[in-house]
């Protein structure tokens, strides 16, 4: 019986590592159409403590480094102003319809983030982002209400966001995973020297 060298059996143990973590760190997201208006619920648990989970959330202007698809996403108040963003975004499956919103947020540090759309092509949207759980790893949920005003059958619409909540649920766990400080090394424990028994 051949067993498998050690170079195959790191490769074979790396992909089940991975294969693992990747089906634990997919998003659960709800899509509910109900008219015209697209109710979005998902959810994600994360390896990142809360702070680290709020300074990913909160950090606006380098979400195209890692959110799928996102083009532009920037602060566009002047400091002491109610925080307004500016994002435009990419659709895969329309490439000549680019999203294009104006929202007014509203930030709790560490737990939650509140916006609404001011401006764009989208007809009505508003929602919330929660950092859930006080432990070291948290749980990231993202509600939305919206209206999208696109010329396409709902069930398109619904695929659309759904699709969209799902990759930048993932894109956001996986940067609060790479930006959660590392954990400092154990020194290993000291060894107690022995005490010389004295000589009666």
């Amino acid at each position: 019986m051949r067993y498998p060298s050690t170079g195959a059996a790191f490769v074979v143990l790396i992909t089940m590592l991975f294969g693992s973590l990747q089906a634990w760190a997919e998003a659960r997201v709800q899509v509910e159409n109900k008219g015209t208006t697209l109710y979005v619920q998902a959810e994600i648990d994360t390896t990142a403590d809360r702070e680290t989970a709020w300074a990913v959330l909160s950090d606006y202007g380098h979400w195209t480094e890692f959110i799928p698809d996102l083009v532009v996403s920037r602060v566009i108040s002047r400091p002491g102003d109610p925080l307004q963003l500016e994002q435009r975004a990419r659709i895969p499956t329309m490439p000549n319809f680019p999203v294009v919103m104006i929202l007014q947020a509203e930030e709790t540090p560490n737990e939650r983030i509140r916006f609404y759309r001011t401006a764009g092509n989208v007809q009505s949207f508003a929602g919330e982002w929660l950092i859930e759980g006080k432990s070291e790893k948290v749980r990231l949920v993202y509600r939305a209400v919206l209206v999208p005003g696109f010329p396409m059958p709902p069930q398109v619409s619904m695929e659309i966001f759904r699709n969209d909540a799902k990759a930048r649920m993932e894109a956001m766990a996986q940067e609060m995973t790479r930006r959660m400080p590392a954990l400092p090394a154990k020194s290993p424990p000291k060894k107690k020297s022995a005490k010389k028994k004295k000589r009666t």
